[in-house]
């Protein structure tokens, strides 16, 4: 995961409701991370060395970098290691963070945990391995293996006596196509492949369940107590806690491609590489010794070229590249048949698309097909050589 890549169609045993477009040429190297917001643990207080980052995380009062060398930094509160890397995270391919521990996806699939563990958040499962996405709660934490389906560890497993159990690491029996996951403070959600979402959890305000009518939905991210999802138009719906106003999605909030809920508010990135935030703002300024910070929900003016954006308890994070992130179109009907692998995509004129696949979610090499010309209109790209075995699939455009 050395350049910036979107999610990967795969074939067989599962396929995602949809991937995304990365335009040939437009990789990310990684960028520097910019963070506001409350600031008692440093935790809005970006290290100056963090330059070269590829993905940001933030816990309750930490905040965490994921670095181009495969390797893991942290600042803010360290009161039970939470920023306190571990010398074996190395080689590093995703981070997640929850309340006040940290996860790491390594190189295999494997998942590493440190910080708080009173609630058994660092008991990740003995040979827990090809997970491709990792996410954590308050206590709890969520990983998505390769093949669809979830495992959970920390509070929520019936252990009542931490008194802050509501079954959110209770993953639902036979749940399976997932895609996409999301633990939030005491509730988990996830996207399946048809594009259907399950939550369970906490419900006290609506966030262990889903809104009905919701559909087209591509990416999910839960707070504290309220669930921040990204539409394939673009648009962004929010449910749950509304104390902070968090589930009231600004009128301008379109054209959206990533999204992250914080404790009690949200973010939006948007195509341009600009930012947009609402809900909970009550750290402007800070509260610690750096008193220069806005509000996590107030974005700092002249914040652009925005590639990446987390969200922790009351902090906001960015990673800002050299430009705005990289052109994305969704992938539509993704089909796996007798005849092979197809999906369809919108495109231009006068650009080039290549269909290109690899036989595991870790392996480095791509294998293309045939090129097709932009028409302007839909365009079905297929891979007639598809098999029975599993492939994990990309579109690229030039």
């Amino acid at each position: 995961m050395r350049k910036f890549k979107s999610p990967s169609l795969k074939g067989a045993a599962l396929v995602p409701l949809l991937g995304f477009l990365l335009s040939a040429g437009q990789s990310f190297a990684g960028g520097r991370a910019v963070a506001w917001g409350r600031d008692d643990y440093h935790q809005a207080d970006a290290p100056a060395s963090v330059t070269n980052a590829l993905a940001l995380a933030g816990g309750l009062y930490h905040s965490l970098a994921f670095n181009a060398n495969g390797t893991v930094v942290g600042w803010g509160d360290d009161s039970v290691g939470q920023t306190n890397i571990p010398t074996g995270v190395t080689n590093v391919l995703g981070i997640a963070s929850g309340g006040y521990h940290g996860l790491a996806l390594q190189t295999g699939g494997i998942v590493s945990a440190w910080g708080g563990f009173m609630y058994d958040q660092l008991s990740v499962p003995s040979g827990l391995s090809n997970v491709v996405a990792i996410s954590g709660g308050f206590y709890h934490s969520l990983a998505l293996k390769a093949d669809g389906t979830v495992v959970s560890w920390g509070t929520g497993t019936n252990n009542l006596q931490d008194g802050v159990d509501y079954g959110q690491a209770l993953v639902p029996p036979g749940l399976s196509n997932v895609v996409a996951i999301g633990a939030g403070g005491w509730h988990s959600v996830i996207l399946k492949s048809d594009g259907t979402l399950v939550a369970w959890g906490r419900d006290n305000v609506g966030q262990g369940e889903i809104p009905p009518g919701l559909t087209n939905v591509i990416a999910i991210s839960a707070g504290g107590a309220h669930n921040v999802v990204l539409r394939a138009d673009g648009t962004v719906f929010v449910w749950g806690d509304n104390t902070y106003g968090q589930t009231n999605v600004p009128a301008n909030v379109t054209n959206v491609i990533a999204i992250a809920a914080g404790g009690w508010h949200c973010l939006a990135l948007k195509a341009n590489g600009t930012l947009a935030a609402w809900g909970d703002n009550d750290y402007p300024n800070g509260n610690g010794t750096n008193r220069t910070h806005s509000g996590q929900a107030t974005v700092p003016a002249g914040l652009s070229n925005i590639v990446a954006v987390a969200a922790g308890g009351w902090q906001s994070l960015a990673l800002v590249g050299t430009s705005p992130p990289p052109r994305q179109e969704p992938l539509t009907g993704p089909a796996w048949g007798t005849n092979g692998f197809s999906v369809s995509l919108p495109t231009v004129s006068g650009r080039v698309y290549a269909l290109e696949y690899k036989y595991s979610l870790f392996d480095s090499n791509w294998i293309g097909l045939t090129l097709f010309a932009g028409t302007g209109g839909t365009l079905k790209l297929s891979d007639p050589t598809a098999g029975a075995t599993n492939r994990f699939y990309r579109v690229r455009q030039w």
